[in-house]
């Protein structure tokens, strides 16, 4: 029987009157099972899921695994959402700014993340910004006497204060509150109050023997006549946590819930000299952000949310603008419309960045075209050949730029490119 060959990729060339080979929402996969070409072509599946965001097409997908409870944020027009695993959309307050509404562009998005703080940054070519996650609901129990064996009530949970924590039983009911040490009956009983709910301290001797772990719906910290309670989530369900005095005097909360919890909105990072941010990138904590139409970058140091002035440096090899940025491994690509360098990070805080030497490509890239693939980076040239930067594919060798496409792949993109420029 004659083999019906598949096609495993598009292809059309028009300038050798070739017939054109369609591939429509298909990848190629190896098939031992099929006996003839040992090929598969699989089609990929739909994104209904994230089409129904209001405010336009979608711009650009962003999402991080980690950062953020490994949620995807979603540029749609002007609006910017945040859409959990468990399908919980959330737009965030702020407005993006689209240039044009036929071809609205994408936003670059990059992210920081360190011990107490998470925030997502997003360039949209006009202003920069950054997400700092959504506010956590608070609550506040106000003491104006001694504390002896009041029982408050946080969430589900009830509390009471005792010299002897270890006694009795405690489960957390109002008939068998946890239990923390009184102490005074001053600031330390709020304190031990507040270790009790973060589970610091030591059990039978400053809370309840049975309390196993910090509570994760909230955590607690005191000063000499307050006790501040704050939800560990960033929606909306912080806001019903209950907050109530069971029994006794000389405690009063603020509200009958905490407050204030599920406002996200974006905030604006100010550029010097009122320059236009481009790429971003993450590298080593730091969070590069290129300038439009220039070879200049400024970096912004871990856990801060604001821009330097002097922090900034320049593309070497070449005078041409920096056209996007890509972070692979341990070091950030900046790649222009004429070149490629690679900038490490040299762990020296007043100068934190400088080019790898060796690593300069004669290569430029064209706008919004560089992607990460595993431990390369696959980007379409100046030239309009696409390109893989990295190792040679199936070996260990050959370090360097290789062109991955076809000629009909190539006079697609050149005649696209022509197109955009207003040419025939």
């Amino acid at each position: 029987m004659v083999t019906v060959p598949l096609g495993t990729n598009s292809y059309r060339r028009n300038f050798t009157n070739a017939p054109e080979i369609k591939l429509v929402n298909r990848y190629l996969e190896k098939e031992p099972q099929n006996l003839r070409e040992h090929i598969s072509l699989i089609g990929r599946p739909g994104t209904n899921s994230v089409a129904q965001f209001a405010g336009g097409p979608g711009r650009g997908y962003y999402t991080v695994i980690g950062f953020m409870n490994s949620d995807l944020f979603i540029a749609a027009g002007p609006n910017f959402w945040r859409y959990t695993q468990n399908g919980t959309k959330t737009q965030i307050v702020g407005t993006l700014y689209v240039p044009n509404s036929g071809d609205p562009g994408f936003p670059y998005v990059t992210w920081m993340k360190g011990i107490g703080y998470e925030y997502l940054f997003i360039s949209d070519g006009l202003q920069l910004q950054y997400y700092g996650g959504g506010t956590h609901a608070t609550g506040t129990l106000t003491k104006s006497g001694a504390i002896t064996n009041q029982v408050i009530q946080i969430g589900t949970a009830y509390y009471s204060w005792s010299a002897t924590p270890a006694s009795g039983t405690q489960d957390g009911t109002s008939a068998h509150p946890w239990l923390a040490q009184v102490g005074t009956g001053g600031a330390d009983a709020l304190t031990n109050m507040a270790n009790l709910i973060v589970f610091f301290g030591i059990p039978g001797t400053d809370f309840s023997t049975a309390l196993n772990g910090p509570n994760l719906d909230y955590t607690a910290t005191s000063d000499a006549t307050h006790l501040y309670i704050t939800s560990t989530s960033p929606y909306a369900d912080g806001n019903a946590i209950a907050t109530t005095v069971f029994s006794g005097a000389s405690l009063a909360w603020g509200s009958a819930t905490l407050t204030g919890g599920n406002v996200h909105a974006l905030v604006q990072v100010p550029v010097p000299a009122g320059e236009e941010p481009k790429a971003l990138a993450t590298l080593s904590g730091y969070v590069l952000v290129s300038i439009g139409k220039s070879q200049k970058f400024y970096w912004i140091n871990p856990g801060e949310v604001v821009i330097d002035p002097l922090n900034f440096a320049e593309k070497e090899s070449n005078p041409d603008n920096i056209e996007d940025m890509l972070t692979v491994g341990d070091q950030t690509m900046l790649s222009g419309g004429e070149s490629t360098e690679n900038w490490y990070a040299t762990g020296n805080f007043s100068a934190p960045f400088a080019p790898v030497e060796g690593r300069v490509y004669a290569r430029g890239t064209v706008n919004g075209t560089l992607v990460k693939v595993k431990d390369g980076v696959i980007l379409v040239g100046n030239d309009g050949v696409v390109y893989q930067v990295g190792y040679a594919a199936g070996t260990t060798a050959e370090w360097g730029v290789h062109r991955i496409s076809d000629h009909g792949i190539e006079e697609r993109v050149r005649t696209q490119l022509r197109r955009e420029a207003g040419l025939a």
